[in-house]
């Protein structure tokens, strides 16, 4: 019997993929873990297997570029195998999980077991967050620029750059050092710095004067004080000045970091972040983050178009990343990553991390992740693979 061209067949779909700007019904066609073809209508016998998604919409594979994912070095994570099949995540980033001297458990134990993509800011703190719920850098001497810079360079085919939490109750009365040795460890690698502003005991100006393009702020909504909003809920104009020189801004939603208000008065500034991240962990996974979907889902509710919304969670954090060509797309060629969802109407309550409520439709609603051209919860093609 001859083999068929394609291992499988996602039919009768409404793609929609932000990179290409293309949203129309079309079948989608995996061959050798890549994208083989994008057509009106492709046989169904051409494939070895075959999934019917019509009426649903079909995506690149979600890209979350902040979760926590390091099972057994803290119980601050949650398995990526898990969550992220169930929630059309394909890629995840685990922000500073791992720091110099648990790294290499961290490409043994997590990236080369798991079949998700797993990318990794490593942590300026030699422990990472290993000691967590105690503060990784209120003992300074955690924080080793030179080994966090090798740690990069050595792992550069999964390490994206530098992670540093700059909240009080991570850097105790050490103030902005830990950031200025973060850009020290980042220089040093020619990589990129991550970070977190959560309850930071400093400005946030002062923090962005630090910064070099390409740098990313995370939690850029939070509501802890310290953020992008002036007193009179404007945008600070050093906010919109380090954006301009190329500084990025994540939402990285979790246990107590993402606040509708501001959210709210940051979109209607004209000021939407760079990327849509859940920063998922075992203290928020029961909510209020839920998901990436449901943080998606959020600025849908806040009147974010879906497009634009799934873009800053799929193309623009694979930007980031750049090290699969076609990540976070839907092309010809490209990783055969891909998520379909139901649209759902339905109104529903949200909650952000600050206990406050917003009610709006349902949103996205997971149904199916293909990771590396394989569907989850399917068994592989046979005889074929």
């Amino acid at each position: 019997m001859a083999r068929p061209p394609f291992d499988l067949l996602v039919r009768g779909g409404e793609i929609l993929d932000p990179a290409s700007g293309r949203r129309e019904r079309r079948d989608v066609a995996i061959a050798d873990r890549r994208i083989a073809a994008i057509a009106p209508e492709i046989p169904v016998d051409q494939a070895s297997q075959h999934l019917d998604v019509g009426g649903l919409l079909v995506t690149p594979g979600l890209v979350d570029l902040h979760a926590h994912v390091y099972v057994g070095v803290c119980p601050l994570v949650v398995p990526v195998d898990e969550v992220a099949p169930a929630s059309g995540v394909t890629t995840v980033v685990s922000t500073g999980d791992a720091g110099a001297h648990t790294f290499d458990g961290f490409r043994r134990l997590i990236v080369n077991q798991v079949r998700t993509r797993v990318y990794a800011f490593v942590h300026l703190s030699t422990i990472g967050l290993a000691g967590w719920e105690v503060g990784e850098l209120r003992e300074i001497g955690y924080a080793d620029p030179e080994k966090a810079a090798r740690v990069a360079r050595e792992n550069r085919d999964i390490c994206l750059g530098i992670k540093v939490r700059q909240g009080r109750q991570m850097v105790g009365e050490h103030g902005l050092t830990p950031l200025r040795l973060a850009v020290q460890a980042a220089e040093a690698s020619d990589s990129l710095v991550m970070v977190h502003i959560g309850a930071a005991p400093s400005p946030l100006p002062e923090i962005l004067a630090l910064l070099r393009p390409g740098d990313v702020v995370t939690h850029c909504f939070t509501g802890q004080g310290h953020g992008v909003l002036s007193a009179e809920g404007k945008i600070l104009a050093e906010v919109r000045e380090a954006r301009a020189r190329g500084i990025r801004f994540d939402v990285g939603h979790g246990m107590g970091s993402f606040d509708f208000r501001v959210a709210e008065a940051a979109l209607a500034e004209g000021f939407p972040p760079d990327f849509i991240s859940s920063d998922l962990h075992s203290g928020c996974v029961n909510g209020p983050t839920y998901d990436l979907p449901t943080t998606i889902s959020k600025f849908l509710l806040l009147g974010m178009p879906l497009a634009e919304a799934l873009a800053l969670a799929t193309v623009r954090p694979a930007a980031i990343i750049d090290r699969e060509p076609g990540l976070g797309t839907l092309t010809v060629g490209g990783p055969a990553d891909v998520a379909v969802f139901a649209l759902d109407e339905a109104p529903t309550e949200f909650v952000d991390a600050m206990g406050n409520r917003r009610r709006g439709p349902r949103g996205l609603v997971p149904r199916h992740t293909i990771t590396r051209g394989r569907l989850w919860g399917r068994p592989y093609p046979h005889p074929y693979l």
